[in-house]
């Protein structure tokens, strides 16, 4: 700037002939077109890859992304994939180390691949990051997600939710219709699944699909084997799950109560009860059936049942899904799954390769601090929403943008690119957002009331491992997984595959599950101590 005021001092004191003055004009001109020039190319395009939930559409030029560029300066090239389709590709670009500036991995991403140098270690920039720091120190959780100590992806944090989970939904309506009582228990469960089918004998009662990184038949086992008394997968999609009871993590099918479990779906699948797509429905197959009526129940996310809802009572005003009470197994056990309220097990790495890193960082701890949490959460302010002595309230006119979508909430959060499912880091997903849809509030306050009661309980996330473990867990994971999914499959579809369990078990430990439990209690104890 000094430069520029000094050529100017000059042109203007030489002004003594009109030809002067006309070049001193000609020579300020150039100076503001140039100034004009630099300001553009300050512009700098960050590509960004997550994937695309099936309920909330991602937008390249949502109201997020052009913000982003006025305020920051940063054009984000926003790469979206089918979540069906998320893991695939996501392992090829790490493979070929291709992957994007910034590109959404999870906490085994991080375990799997953070030696190959493929992600850029944030720890050398964490003195730069002072809102990030700050939500650190507020959920020392995040330090789990560390790799030898080093810091490599930024989780996705909540302010604020509702609590949902792979909670039992039902199409009540039905029960009234057929003057069937509410279950109370996977066995009164299976009563009313047949009742269901012999009046409605085209359908699957029962439906399940794959989602969030993990195939159908881990999304079905789950809930159900949890709720028996063992378990299945890991908030990762590993063959191990935390035992609350003995506080520990255990390879599920040793339990008996895991065999009770298979043994149950089995029982639904060989009576049809159970839809025969359940290993590769899509969710927006599953979302068709049960918005269709073709499908009349699910243990899964219960915050889609709002969604079904919606579109069911269009047609009919008394259809109606809602939450059923913790099933019991035969044992007396009475327990759910829920979902953490964050999402730390989800996170953006940023590429080593990528140029700028710290205008990166800077941008990204902006999106964690007050004015980037406010505008990836709810938008302009004063246009989408206001801020009153703290309080946030929406806009009429935004929300009667989009009061007549089939799912307002989520056309409106697509829309403004807002939300965790868009490109929120720190999103307070306020209770006003979900206003269109009052069920979900009563479906969460009874999800925490179940959590206070003991009945409901958190996924984990996964202990830091070292490297030596690290190493032993992958060449574990590529002789167990595929084999114990298969044989899943087969115990639940084929009629006397269950006769073969024992052999099945021989072949988990030797194929390594008793080395995996030791190791994920042996890096938990570390963490305890």
């Amino acid at each position: 700037m000094v430069k520029k005021i000094n050529l100017l001092t000059v042109c203007c004191s030489l002004a003594v002939a009109g030809s002067l003055l006309a070049g001193c004009s000609s020579l300020v001109k150039s100076m503001a077109a140039a100034d004009t020039s630099s300001a553009a190319a300050k512009l700098r395009t960050l590509s960004w890859m997550r994937y695309e939930h099936s309920s909330q559409a991602l937008e390249a030029n949502s109201l997020v992304v052009q913000e982003i560029q006025k305020r920051k300066h940063v054009k984000i090239d926003l790469q979206s994939v089918p979540q069906s389709n998320y893991e695939d590709k996501k392992k090829t670009l790490i493979a070929t180390n291709s992957i994007p500036d910034v590109i959404m991995v999870n906490q085994n991403d991080l375990s799997n691949y953070a030696d190959s140098g493929i992600f850029l270690d944030l720890t050398p920039y964490l003195d730069k990051m002072p809102n990030f720091q700050k939500i650190v120190n507020e959920k020392p959780e995040i330090n789990k997600t560390k790799v030898d100590g080093k810091l490599y992806g930024f989780p996705l944090v909540t302010k604020w939710s509702a609590q949902s989970g792979l909670l039992p939904m039902m199409r009540t309506d039905l029960l009234s219709k057929l003057n069937l009582k509410t279950p109370t228990t996977y066995e009164e469960l299976y009563q009313v699944l047949k009742k269901l089918k012999e009046a409605y004998p085209d359908s699957y009662p029962f439906t399940s699909r794959a989602a969030n990184g993990k195939t159908g038949t881990e999304n079905l086992i789950n809930p159900i084997a949890f709720g028996f008394g063992s378990g299945f997968t890991n908030i990762t999609g590993t063959k191990i799950y935390f035992e609350p009871s003995a506080n520990q993590y255990k390879f599920g099918p040793f339990a008996p109560e895991f065999k009770e479990a298979i043994t149950y779906l089995h029982k639904l699948y060989k009576e049809k009860l159970l839809d025969p797509d359940y290993a590769v429905a899509t969710s927006q197959i599953w979302q068709e059936k049960l918005s269709a009526g073709k499908s009349f129940f699910f243990q899964d996310n219960n915050g889609f049942g709002a969604n079904f809802n919606k579109v069911l009572q269009s047609k009919d005003a008394n259809a109606k899904f809602d939450m059923l009470p913790v099933l019991a197994s035969d044992k007396g056990v009475k327990r759910n799954n829920i979902y953490q309220q964050d999402h730390l097990g989800e996170m953006y790495a940023v590429s080593s390769k990528v140029k700028n890193p710290e205008e990166v960082i800077r941008l990204i701890d902006w999106m964690y601090g007050e004015e980037g949490t406010n505008l990836t959460s709810f938008g302009v302010e004063n246009v989408d929403y206001t801020l009153v002595n703290g309080e946030y309230t929406m806009s009429e006119a935004t929300k009667v943008k989009y009061m007549n979508k089939q799912d307002p909430f989520r056309a409106m959060q697509s829309a403004l690119g807002t939300g965790y499912l868009g490109l929120a880091l720190h999103s307070d997903d306020h209770p006003l957002l979900h206003s269109s849809a009052p069920e979900l509030m009563k479906w969460s306050d009874k999800a925490l009331q179940d959590l206070a009661d003991g009945i409901n309980y958190k996924e984990v996330n996964d202990p830091p491992f070292n490297q030596e473990e690290r190493e032993l867990l992958r060449r574990i994971r590529t002789q167990l997984d595929a084999y114990v999914t298969q044989h899943m499959d087969r115990f639940i579809v084929s009629e006397g595959a269950l006769t073969e369990w024992d052999t099945f078990i021989q072949a988990c430990k030797d194929k390594g599950a008793v080395e995996l439990e030791t190791i994920y209690n042996r890096a938990l104890a570390r963490v305890n101590q």
